[in-house]
């Protein structure tokens, strides 16, 4: 019935960060005063995806709270953050009342880091008659699978190409700057020699 109007940002004031949980959906507005009241920056929505809905009412509204800080990143990098207000926050909203609460966030800046669990990958190696070849699958912290396949140039073992394998889903790894890995394959001699629990023989 009426649209909303939104304003651009206005540096160095302070921002409003209101959040909501929903039975199925978490919602936020990022806000700023000036001499009117308030002016709207941002509107954000989701709905929760089915794993999520039997989350309690707290963990949901934490959801709110790192689904804003994830999509408004580039507002709050314009702003400091205290740890007091922080806390407050936490104590206020978020935290039953039966808990014991220490004062270990001081008046000063804080940094917010988000840590994703490790990426998995599956690595195997073939040998046939006439060629070699390598199968790397990443599944992304995401749930995301990237498959990639090569052949190998020079035809060798099947130990050989299960190392090879290997070696390339590290390398490629390293290149996409995901240094946490779990990885998983089916050649016990591979695994065992890097677990250190055989003996390597050959270079």
């Amino acid at each position: 019935m009426k649209p909303l109007v939104l304003a651009a940002p206005i540096p160095g004031k302070p921002l409003i960060l209101y959040i909501s949980a929903q039975e199925r959906s978490v919602g936020a507005l990022l806000a700023q005063e000036n001499s009117e009241g308030k002016e709207k920056l941002k509107y954000l929505s989701r709905m929760m995806t089915p794993n999520k809905l039997n989350y309690s009412p707290i963990e949901k509204l934490c959801l709110a709270l790192v689904f804003s800080i994830q999509k408004l990143k580039y507002f709050f990098q314009a702003h400091a953050i205290k740890g007091q207000a922080l806390a407050d926050f936490l104590a206020d909203h978020l935290i039953p009342d039966d808990w014991e609460l220490t004062n270990e966030l001081p008046d000063e800046d804080a940094m917010v880091i988000e840590v994703q669990p490790p990426w998995k990958t599956y690595y195997d190696g073939t040998t046939h008659r006439t060629r070699a070849n390598a199968g790397v699958v990443f599944v992304t912290s995401q749930g995301e699978v990237l498959p990639y396949s090569f052949t190998l140039t020079q035809l060798c073992s099947n130990n050989v190409a299960e190392y090879q394998s290997l070696i390339l889903g590290l390398e490629m790894a390293i290149k996409m700057k995901q240094l946490q890995l779990q990885i998983f394959g089916d050649s016990q001699l591979v695994i065992n020699q890097l677990l250190g629990s055989y003996e390597v023989k050959k270079p």
